[in-house]
C-alpha cells in the first residue's frame, strides 16, 4: 500500500501517478490556520518537513506520523504522511486517535498546579499527610535487598521534579535492583485501582533518597491519586471536567470508546527482519480498555493532534485559552522554570543536554550545551510511542509530533524536529535576525 500524506493547507502531493488532495476537516482543527508567511514561516523551507515525514514513511522507519506548528496562536503547518493503520490501510490524520503515554504528565502537573492555585494543596506539603501509606517509605541499599528508612520525607514537589526516589519497571529500568522488584510486583497491572497501585508502590523502597537526584518513574501516577485525594473526585473526572472540557479536548480521555476504535491508531515496532511489525496485543490496547481500573496520571491518555495542541496553546498562552483560565501566567512561569541544581540531573542531562527539569517539564536551560536550535526558557515532554511537543515563548512557537512507534529514544526524532522546525523560520522575535 502506498504512503499517503494529508495536506492542510490543500496543496497537492503526487502519489505514484495518482494526484490526492486531503485536509483535515475544519471542524477537527485544533486551532485556526494562518498563511506560513503572516506567521513568519519559509513555505520552501516548511517543504523540507513533508519531505522529511515521507522519507520516514518510504523507509519504513514509521508507519504514521504527523506534524503540527502553531505560532501566535494559529496554524502555519499541519501534515501527515503514512498510515495510522497499515493493515486495515487508514491514512494517518491530526484527527487520528494515539497513545500519548508520558505526554499525559504536563496535563497531571496541570491538574496538581490548579489545586495548588486553590490552596488545597502546597510543593512543600509530605505526600504522606494525604497519602499515609508513603510514611514510612524505605531506600533499597546498593544493589538491596537490605533497605533503610528515608532520610526526609516525599514532598509533592518532588514528585513534579522526579525526585521523589520513585522508578520504573521494564525496559532499562529492568535492570536495577528496584525496577526488578517493580516487575516482579507487576505494578501497572490495569486491573488495580490508582489507590491499591498506590498501596503498592509505597510497600517497595525507593531507588533513591528522596529530592536528592532526578530518577523517572511513576511519580506523576503518585501525583494522579494526589489529586483524587485532595479533590474528592476520581483522577479521570476531575481531568475531564476541568482540563479536556474547558479546552474542547473532545477526542481525550483515559479509556477508549467503542465509537473511536476506527480512529484509534495501532501500535509499531521494529521488526527483525526489517521493517515493521504491530506489538503485541497487550501494548496496543490493555491500559486503554473500558474495564481498565488503573487511570495513568504518568502515561494513560488517549489523545489527538489537534486536542494536544489545544492544551499547549493554553500553555503558552500563560494559563488561558478562549477564555478559559486554567491556571495563572506566574504558575506558568513557576512550572516552566528549572527546579533542580545540574548535579540533580545528571541522567536527564545524558540524553538532553543542556535541559533541567520543571514542574512536569523538561527547561532548556543552557542553548549551547543542547546542541540544537532553539531559546533558552523552551519546555517539552515526550512520549514512549515517539510522540513529542515543545512550545518555545520566545517565539511564541508550538511543535508537535504524533506517530505510534514503540518504545521511543530508538529514533532521533526529537533532533529532528527541532531542527526542521527552526530552519523553516524567516522572522525571529529573539536572538539573531534571519538572513
Amino acid at each position: 500500500m502506498g504512503a499517503v500524506m494529508n495536506f492542510r493547507l490543500m496543496q497537492p502531493l503526487r502519489l505514484g501517478a495518482v494526484l490526492l488532495f486531503l485536509a483535515a476537516p475544519a471542524a477537527a482543527s485544533g486551532l485556526p490556520a494562518s498563511p506560513p508567511e503572516s506567521l513568519g514561516f519559509a513555505p520552501d523551507r516548511l517543504a523540507r518537513i513533508d519531505t522529511a515525514l515521507q522519507r520516514y514513511v518510504d523507509d519504513k522507519t514509521l508507519a504514521g506520523v504527523t506534524v503540527v506548528i502553531a505560532r501566535d496562536g494559529k496554524v502555519a503547518y499541519e501534515r501527515s504522511a503514512g498510515m495510522a493503520d497499515m493493515e486495515a490501510a487508514r491514512p494517518m490524520r491530526a484527527d487520528t486517535l494515539a497513545r500519548f503515554y508520558s505526554m499525559t504528565k504536563p496535563v497531571t502537573a496541570v491538574a496538581v498546579m490548579m489545586l495548588v492555585e486553590e490552596g488545597k494543596l502546597r510543593l512543600t506539603d509530605r505526600l504522606a499527610d494525604y497519602l499515609p501509606e508513603f510514611a514510612d517509605a524505605r531506600v533499597m541499599v546498593g544493589d538491596g535487598p537490605e533497605t533503610e528508612k528515608a532520610a526526609r520525607p516525599i514532598l509533592v514537589h518532588h514528585l513534579l521534579t522526579h525526585t521523589s526516589g520513585l522508578t520504573y519497571g521494564g525496559g532499562l529500568f529492568a535492570r536495577t535492583p528496584v525496577g526488578k522488584l517493580y516487575d516482579a510486583a507487576q505494578v501497572q497491572r490495569p486491573d488495580r485501582t490508582l489507590a491499591e497501585f498506590s498501596r503498592l508502590v509505597a510497600s517497595l523502597p525507593l531507588a533513591v533518597e528522596p529530592g536528592t537526584t532526578y530518577n523517572y518513574g511513576v511519580s506523576t501516577d503518585i501525583l494522579g491519586r494526589l489529586v483524587e485525594v485532595v479533590s474528592g473526585q476520581p483522577f479521570d473526572r476531575f481531568v475531564q471536567q476541568r482540563i479536556f472540557e474547558p479546552l474542547a479536548m473532545s477526542d481525550s480521555s483515559f479509556t477508549l470508546p467503542e465509537e473511536k476504535v476506527d480512529r484509534f491508531a495501532a501500535l509499531y515496532e521494529k521488526a527483525p527482519e526489517g521493517g515493521l511489525r504491530p506489538v503485541s496485543e497487550a501494548l496496543q490496547r490493555t491500559r486503554f480498555r473500558a474495564d481498565a481500573k488503573l487511570i495513568s496520571g504518568g502515561g494513560g491518555m488517549i489523545s489527538t493532534a489537534d486536542d494536544y495542541l489545544r492544551f499547549c496553546q493554553m500553555l503558552l498562552n500563560g494559563g488561558e485559552l478562549d477564555g478559559k483560565r486554567l491556571l495563572s501566567p506566574k504558575t506558568i512561569e513557576l512550572m516552566t522554570t528549572g527546579q533542580l541544581a545540574r548535579d540533580q540531573t545528571a541522567s536527564l542531562q545524558s540524553f538532553m543536554p543542556g535541559y533541567g527539569v520543571g514542574l512536569g517539564f523538561a527547561v532548556l536551560e543552557d542553548l549551547g550545551r543542547s546542541q540544537l536550535p532553539g531559546s533558552v526558557g523552551e519546555y517539552n515532554w515526550a512520549g514512549a510511542a515517539n510522540t513529542y511537543f515543545f512550545i518555545d515563548p520566545r517565539e511564541n512557537l508550538i511543535a508537535l509530533l504524533v506517530t505510534q512507534q514503540y518504545p521511543a529514544g530508538t529514533l532521533p526524532l526529537r533532533e529532528d524536529l527541532k531542527a526542521l522546525v527552526y530552519q523553516a523560520l524567516s522572522e525571529v522575535r529573539h536572538g539573531h535576525p534571519a538572513r
